[in-house]
């Protein structure tokens, strides 16, 4: 047996870490064709024609077997008694003569110590910058050597294990990682995955750039805030003062949003004691908006009352809307409906503004028992909305008649001319 091992020998040495599946009805893709090709870090037509030589020889044997999370069954291949007696004459004689088999593992299973002891100093730059990677990606963009050590999936795609790429990061020069980070930065602009592209952004050190990202693109990023985009920009440092307002406003949003409530209180409050009246303003605003998650209703409405104070020259429809169903939650009808009365004398600039204020009249009148006035409040609030979506409507369709599309364009006038044929407004 030569010291390296052969395509045929890795494949049996594989499939012995799985000999436990070989009467189960569920079993894992590790051990489907494109399962052994991806550990091996070989080709699909290379797997096929190994697994086709062992099957010849009665290592293999192979069943059409359900894998587990999949919908439908395919070729499954399982050491025969044969392959099984061969499997531990390899580790056998990788045990006598001191061969590590960590490097013909499916680098997936392998521990992160073990791997990279065992690991040639060529490969572990490679590596390391996969680590870098929180979510999957494409495995043609890393350098050539990585074709032979790095498993992707069946969408050609690189995707290791939590443990194994904390293990290998925290072992990482950080000048390095700063570079990996910078490489992913340039990976993820590709594909306008703003979130991952803050991330690594921010974990290169390179703050300045992060806060132009969150100041150009701070409403496509609140579009869907999760736990990945709080961690992204909740480290961001040293924020500049023409930037701080925004970057404190979606760090802010963001933890309101995703449940980290004492983080967001935390930076509220820095806005609140800044000198710029809109910083201030927002910080005002998303306490009220977090309270109000909370079910605390006085302390939401004292709240608004101080973003109200910061302008006193100025009616913010959506912070009075707010003020409003505070006081509503709390049991108060009489102050909210004066406000929301007010509001409507004035002219909206927003139809959602305009829906809401009527919606929250319905829910006093619905309280105070006046329920033909409450029908009458909520039809006037889909109205409202309902003139939202034809102005929607419209501008498509002066789209799709700007770029030509004449088919389209009348489509969508169409759907805006029968919103207002229902007679709605």
């Amino acid at each position: 047996m030569a010291a390296s091992l052969t395509v045929g020998e890795r494949i049996i040495f594989h499939l012995s870490q799985y000999t436990k599946y070989h009467d189960s009805y569920d079993v894992p893709i590790d051990i489907s064709q494109d399962g052994i090709a991806a550990a091996l870090r070989i080709s699909r037509a290379h797997a096929a024609l190994e697994l086709k030589k062992l099957k010849d020889s009665k290592d293999v044997a192979e069943r059409l077997s359900h894998i587990k999370k999949g919908r439908t069954k395919r070729k499954a291949y399982f050491l025969t008694p044969q392959g099984e007696k061969k499997a531990k004459e390899i580790m056998q004689y990788a045990d006598v003569n001191a061969i590590d088999l960590t490097p013909f593992q499916d680098i997936r299973k392998c521990k992160g110590p073990e791997l990279w002891d065992a690991l040639d100093d060529k490969f572990k730059p490679v590596v390391a910058m996969s680590c870098v990677f929180r979510k999957p990606f494409r495995r043609e963009v890393l350098p050539d050597i990585a074709t032979s050590l790095l498993p992707v999936d069946e969408r050609g795609m690189v995707d290791l294990p939590l443990e194994l790429k904390e293990y290998v990061v925290s072992v990482t020069d950080p000048e390095k990682l700063k570079d990996y980070h910078s490489f992913a930065v340039d990976y993820w602009l590709h594909w306008d995955d703003l979130k991952e592209v803050l991330y690594h952004l921010v974990c290169s050190k390179r703050f300045a750039d992060a806060e132009i990202l969150v100041f150009h693109h701070a409403k496509e990023l609140l579009i869907s805030p999760d736990e990945d985009l709080l961690e992204a920009v909740s480290n961001i440092r040293d924020v500049t003062k023409g930037y701080s307002g925004l970057v404190h406003y979606v760090q802010a949003e963001t933890a309101r949003r995703v449940g980290k409530h004492e983080y967001c209180l935390i930076v509220c409050k820095c806005m609140e004691a800044s000198s710029i009246p809109s910083e201030r303003f927002d910080g005002y605003m998303i306490e009220g908006l977090l309270n109000m998650d909370k079910k605390e209703y006085a302390l939401a409405y004292r709240a608004f009352i101080r973003a109200r104070g910061v302008y006193d020259d100025h009616i913010n429809t959506a912070l009075e809307c707010h003020i409003a169903e505070s006081l509503i939650r709390n049991g108060d009808y009489h102050e909210p409906r004066e406000i929301l009365e007010r509001l409507l004398s004035r002219r909206f600039e927003e139809p959602e503004e305009e829906a809401r204020a009527y919606y929250l009249l319905g829910v006093i009148a619905l309280k105070t028992g006046e329920d033909d006035e409450a029908l009458r409040m909520f039809a006037l609030s889909r109205n409202a909305m309902n003139t939202k979506q034809t102005e929607l409507y419209n501008k498509i369709s002066e789209m799709y008649y700007s770029i030509g599309n004449r088919d389209r364009s009348l489509e969508y006038a169409l759907k805006a001319n029968n919103l207002k044929l229902t007679g709605t407004f």
